[in-house]
């Protein structure tokens, strides 16, 4: 999803489709007329998709893992985060798959080796 900072001054569109003033956000959502308080939404028709405060957001975005520095944009950072949700990093392997993939080696090393020394004869070592 793409995001962007709302300007105060648009009215946003809700999931349920309705239209809401900036009026009616500072009602709703009263922090949001704070000066200086960032609020992401989603850069797409519903924009309202997402309403999640910038710097909160981005420590936690950060937390996770997201390449964000001090010195980027607020649009860099949004674009970190678009990235970064889009191509999410391979998830670690649990426990239980660690274990397995080591019985597995396991049986494999104690199979014995075998050798074919013509088409009717096997021969174990």
């Amino acid at each position: 999803m793409k995001y962007k900072i709302w300007n105060k001054t648009d009215s946003l569109v809700t999931p349920t489709g309705k239209i809401l003033t900036p009026q009616q956000v500072f009602e709703q959502y009263p922090a949001a007329r704070i000066d200086g308080m960032k609020y992401i939404i989603a850069d797409q028709p519903i924009s309202m998709a997402v309403f999640m405060e910038f710097e909160a957001t981005k420590a936690f975005y950060k937390q996770l893992g997201v390449p964000i520095t001090d010195d980027m944009t607020d649009q860099e950072v949004l674009d970190a985060i678009s990235a970064w949700e889009e191509n999410p990093p391979a998830p670690e392997p649990t426990a239980e798959e660690r274990i397995a993939a080591a019985l597995e080696f396991q049986n494999l090393t104690s199979l014995p080796d075998i050798s074919v020394t013509s088409d009717t004869e096997v021969v174990s070592r």
